[in-house]
């Protein structure tokens, strides 16, 4: 499984039940990566989602009270989606919120992280990647300007 998402300088990844901002360049590079490909999330980041089901993929959702949601595939606990992620042919990218990308990041060995240069107040927060002993940085893309912000996107992997 691949994690992917956006982090500002303190690891931020969102605020107030929403994303930290909207970057263009970053919905971009989502969509492009992420396309025709498994997606999991938690029904909070689904509720959040502006089109619902994200088009082009499977959509998973892991929820403790939901049973059924219109365009996804809807699981009570992250056993049973792990259950099924074993069937599953082709990536799988984890897309949040904080609790799903905690309790997935363990059966991830990919990482694609867009790290915003500004600090955004936000009150979810993700792992460094970068000081942790378990991943390594595998790429990095120069500096990218969208919408006034400066943005880089890297690709962490899980060590051997």
């Amino acid at each position: 499984m691949t994690i992917i998402l956006a982090a500002d300088c303190d690891w931020a990844i969102g605020r107030d039940g929403g994303l930290l901002a909207h970057i263009p360049a970053d919905m971009k590079f989502f969509r492009e990566t992420t396309k025709n490909s498994t997606v999991v999330m938690g029904r909070k980041t689904w509720d959040s989602c502006p089109k619902r089901p994200l088009p082009n993929r499977v959509n998973c959702v892991i929820s403790r009270s939901v049973r059924e949601l219109d365009g996804a595939q809807v699981f009570g606990s992250v056993e049973d989606f792990l259950k099924y992620a074993e069937s599953v042919e082709g990536k799988i990218f984890v897309l949040g919120g904080g609790e799903i990308y905690r309790q997935l990041l363990p059966y991830c060995d990919e990482a694609f992280i867009t790290r915003i240069y500004e600090c955004f107040g936000g009150d979810v927060f993700f792992t460094d990647l970068e000081h942790d002993e378990n991943w390594e940085l595998a790429e990095v893309s120069p500096v990218v300007d969208s919408e006034c912000r400066a943005i880089r996107f890297f690709r962490y992997v899980r060590k051997s």
